[in-house]
């Protein structure tokens, strides 16, 4: 495992117009196979992907265990990424694994499930109704109600889960990979739909029955990557740990300091978002002061080009935060790089939920 846990992955060309991605470093002659339901996978014996498991808590709470790994975002000189991580850290890598006091975290727990429960009190359990007409600031208060380092999902964890999936499926385009649960379907599923798929990530398939030979491509299906069910599609997840004003964008990396709408430290001001109203991401940019955290910076891409997801900014000001991956009716404009900047902290709807995450604080 020493070994395993020095080996670099990497890809290179993110953010270029074609989503398809170049692998580079251990990652080179990798590759996995896309069934009508199930996803194979070389990563299944790779660090960290290898060591991702199932976590249940005193309460029945599922998760997803995320050991901590290392990146590195390099630029490169015609305005495209190479990512890399790592189990060590070499030169130049850095982590999102953080408590935003200074100190590492050695892992996070991920909620396998979309958020059910309460305004009270969050959950992630299988067969459950999705929590949703519940504010931001509410589904914090619930997450947060399970005990100390319970959390909703954050910047962070959407960080970390792209990085895993860019590099494991080296593309931009996330619904090439998994449709989802997102073409012309008139309500969200339960929770737990994909606990019959057999292999990390793929589809729901009802018994594994043959007749179901498009789970992976047709939007009719939920979708899970490497257990985590729904990372987009079905109902938006509001995303804890970033506020917009305006065009400026600022990051709080201490979980126990979430507040809404909030610009005073310790959120700190990283960069500029698009001005656009809406539209395509065609760029993202990485902030300066903490490289492995970006955000989109230039609309005018397409649903086949560069990230292939749609962006959302909002008219006028502006929305103050951010929900993320798009619900059961969005269609093309739904996928792991779909962000809606578009919203206030008061907005509650039927299609907007969350996610309970834990961090080791």
């Amino acid at each position: 495992m020493v070994l395993e846990k020095a080996r670099i992955y990497g890809v290179d060309g993110v953010g270029q117009s074609s989503p398809s991605l170049t692998r580079t470093d251990a990652a080179e002659g990798m590759t996995f196979t896309k069934g009508a339901s199930e996803i194979k996978s070389d990563f299944d014996k790779c660090f960290p992907w290898s060591d991702m498991h199932e976590v249940v808590d005193e309460a029945g709470n599922v998760f997803i265990y995320i050991p901590k790994f290392y990146s590195k975002i390099t630029k490169n000189a015609n305005g495209t990424y190479k990512h890399q991580i790592s189990g060590f850290r070499y030169e130049g890598f850095s982590t999102l694994f953080v408590d935003g006091k200074g100190n590492e975290i050695d892992y996070v727990l991920v909620g396998k499930y979309e958020a059910s429960g309460s305004s009270t009190k969050a959950e992630s359990k299988s067969g459950k109704t999705c929590l949703v007409n519940i504010t931001l600031p509410q589904m914090r208060t619930a997450c947060k109600a399970q005990g100390e380092g319970y959390q909703q999902y954050d910047f962070l964890i959407d960080a970390i889960i792209k990085e895993l999936f860019l590099i494991e499926f080296a593309t931009t385009n996330s619904q090439s990979i998994m449709r989802g649960w997102t073409d012309g379907n008139s309500a969200a599923l339960q929770t737990g739909h994909t606990d019959n798929v057999k292999t990390p990530s793929g589809s729901w398939n009802t018994n594994h029955e043959e007749g179901d030979t498009a789970c992976n491509t047709d939007g009719h299906h939920a979708c899970k990557y490497r257990g985590i069910e729904n990372p987009w599609g079905n109902v938006w997840k509001w995303v804890d740990g970033i506020t917009f004003s305006g065009n400026k964008v600022y990051i709080c990396l201490d979980p126990t300091k979430y507040k809404s709408e909030d610009t005073n430290p310790p959120y700190v001001y990283m960069g500029d978002r698009a001005a656009n109203s809406e539209g395509w991401c065609k760029a993202i940019e990485h902030f300066d002061k903490f490289p492995l955290l970006g955000y989109t910076k230039e609309v005018g891409g397409s649903e086949g080009g560069y990230y292939c997801d749609y962006y959302w900014r909002g008219s006028g000001n502006g929305g103050t935060v951010l929900d993320v991956g798009g619900a059961w009716y969005s269609g093309s404009y739904a996928g792991l790089w779909c962000w809606n900047g578009g919203n206030s902290a008061s907005t509650a709807y039927s299609s907007i939920g969350g996610r309970l995450c834990y961090k080791p604080l």
